[in-house]
């Protein structure tokens, strides 16, 4: 019973916060390349992105070089020749914080919808959930 409420819930989350994030990107970068902000926050490297987002290392480049283009990600060499270090601009932090903020509070709406007590379970629900998903990297 549960896997089979993760498969749904878990898919209609992401389709939400995905809508909720596209809405309040004015068309400057795609929800692709604000993912891969949001990686770079992370301080993921690129193979590790491709592999995140299921995506070629070729369209990874790509988005990066848009970004970096774009002046919200800068590039440099990192220690190892074959390794670069990826950073936010002030305006790719300006980016990621005027999108989590509006998400955030398109959230915030719907919460007011639950009760206390819903809530309060919402975000033990959620705890658990993000315990279980790290446990899930070892399966």
């Amino acid at each position: 019973m549960i896997p089979k409420k993760l498969l749904t819930s878990i898919p209609l989350s992401i389709r939400t916060i995905r809508r909720l994030t596209a809405e309040c990107l004015d068309g400057s970068i795609t929800l692709q390349q604000f993912r891969v902000l949001r990686l770079v926050e992370e301080g993921m490297g690129q193979t590790e992105m491709a592999d995140t987002l299921q995506v070629t290392m070729a369209a990874i480049s790509k988005m990066i070089n848009a970004l970096v283009e774009k002046k919200l990600v800068t590039r440099s060499q990192g220690k190892d020749r074959r390794c670069l270090t990826l950073k936010l601009t002030a305006q790719g932090k300006k980016i990621l914080k005027l999108v989590t903020d509006h998400v955030a509070r398109r959230l915030e709406i719907g919460l007011k919808r639950l009760d206390t007590k819903e809530k309060g379970d919402l975000l033990k629900g959620l705890e658990i959930l993000e315990r279980y998903m790290q446990f899930m990297k070892e399966v």
